[in-house]
């Protein structure tokens, strides 16, 4: 079980790197806009990354909340990641408002 736990973590974070990579394609290529892409990177990396690191304390137990350990670091820091730039609700109003938009034109 903990090779398929690692399996999904890696799983992720793969997925969120490539949404990061087509938001910042999609600047480099010249769009006009690119306010959905970052929002959907931002959501799904954020919200990834919190999963990631939960999943990180699981395995590694009691040394997963020791402080001053480095996995008890990125639990504190994820939450901040979180809210910075608007908070994932946020994100998730960005995205549909965008979708939105592009649906009608």
């Amino acid at each position: 079980m903990v090779q398929a736990m690692i399996a999904e973590m890696a799983l992720k974070i793969d997925a969120a790197a490539l949404l990061i990579y087509c938001a910042a394609w999609t600047k480099d290529s010249g769009a006009a806009r690119v306010t959905r892409e970052a929002a959907m990177a931002k959501l799904y990396a954020t919200d990834t990354a919190q999963e990631v690191i939960d999943a990180a304390v699981q395995l590694h137990g009691g040394w997963g909340v020791v402080h001053g350990h480095p996995i008890e670091c990125l639990y504190r820091d994820i939450r901040a990641l979180r809210i910075y730039e608007g908070a994932s609700e946020v994100q998730k109003v960005i995205i549909a408002r965008q979708t939105l938009a592009q649906e009608t034109t």
